[in-house]
């Protein structure tokens, strides 16, 4: 028997099609951890490939729409490559277009586009990818979602949560900001609503015409019905292909088929659909879940800092100061996997046991790491080529946007000192501190000097370069020895000789005492003047002061030239040098949560605690680049809430101290105050929020999301099974804006936020402490999302450290900038030492690439050259103007797939939203 081909559209008394796609819902690691989900794999593949190869009639199978799943498997099964290969060459298994199912607010937009792309890849070595946009179970869907399945190719996505109430059928037209479209078949039901089909032909009957009248009128006019035969974690039901025909024969009011989302989707009705735009957020049908923007702080702040350390430093970093040859394409794709293998919804999410939340950081502190080491490779690799004096300060720019900023830099001797541009303007410079000490002391001996002496390496002692020496002999006859640091540059000497000497005197027993001591090294701080985007700019420190700033700070107050900030006890007021003015920031409230790591809800009878106990102030640096100063608020908090895995009924009357340290920090020339609160969290059940009353009353908010902003009103539209809590989450900011005056928050992984007080104010969420992957019934969910597991993890009972900043602003977002303040608050400048080094030949101050009238998301070598990944983040359309070393940039716009598009030279035009990807010729 030949495979069961697609259904195709029937006249009116025609038998209606019951498509049923098989299929099983497979998240890698969720309330088990990978490994042990991965033997529950291997079962269902053992079991399915022969299956698939000895059973025709078993026609089609849906791998989850990701291909992570395969190579986990095939790397326990290697020898299934083949059959693996056969089955999907031929359409019989669908795989692809994702690597992971990923969460879509969770991580980035270019992990998202990196998901895609790598599971495009690899679904193409294994016989082609799903031409489909499978979106089963995300928690809510970006509004340019549209527009990364068109740039793939793709007219279709399949999606179940999100969907708004206003979708009254089973399709309908989904369209991004920039206006891309594509066809949204919305899984009614769930993407399990044909999970565990009879195995009596009759049943089977029944099962359709149950769904029939559960569809109603939502069943689009000559469609089909559509069965997504799997759920979880399922494993396939042999018997199907046998009932499906069984039960063809037996009546004519259904024709039953077993069939694949792309032969599906290809029949049914696209004309006439109800059109959507933007974002899928609404819980009216399935629970969006929204409170995962906030169940474990630490896997959220560890996600964006990872994705930091790759986009924005090591990668385009790489691409444009190493020699192509020289490009770490094999590291970057280890921190790239880790990347997306972390963005799977259960794990960046965060919503899965603790073992499996561990591993996710892991794989988080891994890409980090190797983001922080190839970004100082390239850092030092540009050092070597910079053509200035011994000792300089290299700083560079690793955004588009040209800016000054804080630089931190180490410099030899003591006393005043200033750093100067390569004009010779003295720029703002403040000491911190003087570095400088023992490094190492060691007292041995006999033969034990030895180990001390493998230590002393040419000019080198415990890695130290000495530059002198002393020699003495104390009353007791041991051998004193006193090793002088030189920094870089300077001369050193050789201790091959005295090595030698103290191995022999060793040999006679004698006794040592060693100690090095490190050369005077001022830890400074000064204020970079403009660094071109994508490029470097030279300085020199020099012996004495620079000049005076208005950065100030007393016990009281903060200020600089654009901001004064007025502390009120734990709050504060900033006042703008034109005139805008917000008080009572930063207040802190604390309230119980006996909800799960889905879902926040508030304890049947709660307690918020909104006001300390005892507040005290410190100065810690007044000027004049940087000024700050810490509060120290200590407040009681209750111990923990009353509750089980049903549900929580009170906060516990038990209150222990807690002291939260905040410091409050303005450096010269920045517009935004800086904010970092640390705390050693030692409750439990609870949430803790940062409140800012807005300068007017507001009606929505405008927060960053994948390649777009969205703006978004003061409720959320929720349904029978998820209370409409409009917790919402931004990416890196969120504007809350009206008339003429706006606040911001710009966050370091801090990502829900809520409008409460009807649009006077501004909640930004610090920490959300639960103890279960799931309840059964919290107040704001009256069933489970997930198994009732309790957890430990989840509670983050430990010291905790988060960072934001505020602005004051006119106007809007779009005044504001925010995507450049952003950048300004999250991606510092880079210094590196350099100067001195032989044939180095680029200027002291150079731009490798220019990007103007557009935001850049990626700068990546090819072989071929430079690709640039931007868009035109406005509402307006735009020309985005590249230069690549000075000239005009030239090459083809290119597809996510990496096809040709059109030819391009210096300009490209964009629609609003628009986002393109240009391959630069050498």
């Amino acid at each position: 028997m030949a495979p069961t081909t697609a259904p195709t559209a029937s006249p009116t008394n025609a038998p209606t099609t019951v498509a049923i796609v098989p299929h099983t819902h497979w998240d890698r690691e969720w309330y088990e951890p990978f490994q042990a989900f991965r033997v529950r794999l291997v079962r269902l593949f053992d079991q399915l490939l022969p299956m698939l190869e000895h059973d025709l009639s078993y026609a089609r199978f849906l791998l989850d729409g990701q291909t992570a799943v395969l190579d986990d498997y095939l790397e326990v099964r290697p020898e299934a490559a083949a059959a693996l290969r056969r089955l999907t060459t031929t359409g019989r298994v669908s795989v692809g277009p994702w690597m992971v199912l990923m969460d879509e607010y969770m991580v980035s937009g270019e992990t998202i586009v990196r998901d895609l792309q790598l599971g495009m890849r690899r679904a193409a070595e294994l016989g082609g990818p799903m031409p489909v946009g499978y979106l089963p179970d995300m928690f809510g869907h970006v509004a340019q979602m549209p527009q990364l399945l068109r740039l793939a190719g793709i007219a279709h996505a399949v999606v179940w949560r999100g969907v708004p109430a206003a979708v009254t059928q089973t399709a309908f037209t989904w369209a991004s900001p920039d206006g891309s479209q594509v066809r949204a078949e919305y899984l009614y039901g769930s993407y399990s609503n044909g999970r565990d089909l009879p195995d009596d032909a009759k049943q089977l009957v029944a099962r359709a015409e149950s769904y029939e009248l559960e569809l109603g009128p939502a069943r689009l006019p000559a469609g089909a019905l559509l069965l997504m035969n799997g759920t979880d974690h399922q494993l396939p039901q042999p018997s199907l292909g046998r009932v499906v025909a069984e039960a063809n024969t037996i009546q004519g009011d259904y024709h039953f088929v077993v069939t694949s989302l792309p032969e599906y989707l290809a029949e049914q009705p696209s004309e006439g659909l109800a059109t959507i735009r933007g974002e899928l957020r609404s819980g009216a049908r399935a629970n969006v879940l929204m409170g995962v923007a906030s169940n474990r702080v630490d896997v959220h702040q560890a996600c964006a800092r990872a994705e930091r350390a790759i986009e924005r430093r090591a990668e385009p970093l790489s691409a444009l100061l190493l020699p192509p040859d020289s490009y770490p394409d094999a590291l970057l794709a280890m921190a790239w996997r880790n990347l997306v293998l972390n963005s799977a919804h259960d794990s960046s999410c965060a919503c899965s046991s603790d073992d499996v939340v561990d591993q996710v950081l892991v794989r988080y502190a891994e890409a980090r790491q190797i983001g922080d080491a190839l970004t100082r490779e390239s850092l030092r690799h540009l050092a070597t080529e910079v053509d200035a004096p011994p000792g300089s300060t290299v700083v560079v720019n690793p955004t588009r946007k040209t800016r000054g900023g804080l630089v931190q830099a180490y410099v030899p001797g003591d006393g005043p000192v200033r750093f100067e541009s390569p004009d010779g303007t003295p720029l703002p410079t403040q000491q911190i501190g003087t570095v400088g000490g023992e490094a190492f002391s060691a007292m041995v001996i006999g033969q034990k000097v030895r180990w001390v002496l493998e230590m002393m390496r040419g000019p080198e002692m415990a890695g130290t370069r000495i530059g002198s020496y002393e020699r003495d002999r104390a009353s007791d006859g041991t051998i004193e020895l006193r090793f002088f640091g030189v920094h870089a540059g300077e001369p050193a000497t050789d201790l091959s000789e005295l090595r030698n000497e103290l191995a022999a005197l060793g040999a006679e027993g004698a006794s040592f005492r060693f100690q090095v001591l490190l050369p005077a090294t001022r830890d400074v701080v000064f204020t970079a003047d403009a660094v071109a985007g994508f490029g470097w700019r030279t300085y020199r420190a020099v012996d004495g002061d620079g000049p005076t700033t208005a950065v100030t700070a007393s016990p009281r107050s903060l200020a600089n030239e654009h901001l004064r900030v007025d502390l009120d006890r734990e709050t504060y007021t900033i006042t703008t040098s034109d005139g805008l003015a917000a008080g009572g920031l930063g207040r802190l409230v604390d309230g119980g949560d006996g909800g799960d790591t889905y879902n926040y809800s508030p304890p049947t009878e709660d307690l918020l605690v909104d006001r300390p106990e005892s507040v005290s102030t410190t100065v810690l640096e007044s000027g004049p680049v940087r000024a700050s100063v810490r509060i120290d608020a200590t407040y009681a908090w209750p111990v923990a809430a009353v509750g089980d895995e049903r549900s929580c009924s009170a906060r516990e009357a038990e209150q222990i101290p807690v002291t939260v340290s905040t410091i409050l920090e303005l450096r010269a020339g920045e517009r935004f105050l800086r904010v970092r609160s640390e705390f050693d969290n030692r409750h439990r059940d609870h949430r803790l929020r940062a409140h800012f009353p807005l300068p007017v009353a507001v009606a929505g908010s405008d927060a960053e999301c994948a390649f777009a902003v969205v703006h978004r009103g003061l409720t959320a539209e929720g349904g029978p099974q998820e209370h409409p809590l409009p917790t919402f989450v931004s990416r890196r900011f969120v504007d809350a804006s009206a008339g003429e005056v706006g606040l911001a928050l710009v966050h370091d992984g801090l990502l829900e936020y809520e409008l409460v007080e009807d649009g006077r104010e501004l909640a930004l969420t610090l920490l959300r402490a639960t103890g279960y992957l799931s309840r059964a019934e919290p107040a704001l969910r009256p069933n489970p999302a997930g198994p009732l597991l309790p957890l430990n993890g989840a509670q983050l009972q430990r010291t905790h450290r988060v960072e934001y900043a505020v602005l004051l602003h006119h106007g809007d977002w779009r005044d504001a900038d925010l995507y450049d303040v952003a950048d300004a608050v999250l991606v510092p400048l880079e210094r590196v030492r350099g100067g001195g080094w032989a044939g180095a030949s680029r200027p002291a101050t150079g731009q490798l690439l220019a990007v103007d009238g557009a935001q850049v998301s990626a700068v990546v070598r090819e072989p071929g050259g430079l690709l640039v990944r931007f868009f035109n983040a406005s509402t307006e359309p735009a020309r985005a103007r590249i230069e690549l070393g000075g000239s005009p940039g030239r090459g083809w716009l290119v597809d996510l797939a990496g096809r040709p598009l059109a030819a391009f030279e210096g300009e490209i035009p964009l629609r609003p939203w628009e986002i393109a990807t240009a391959r630069l010729d050498p």
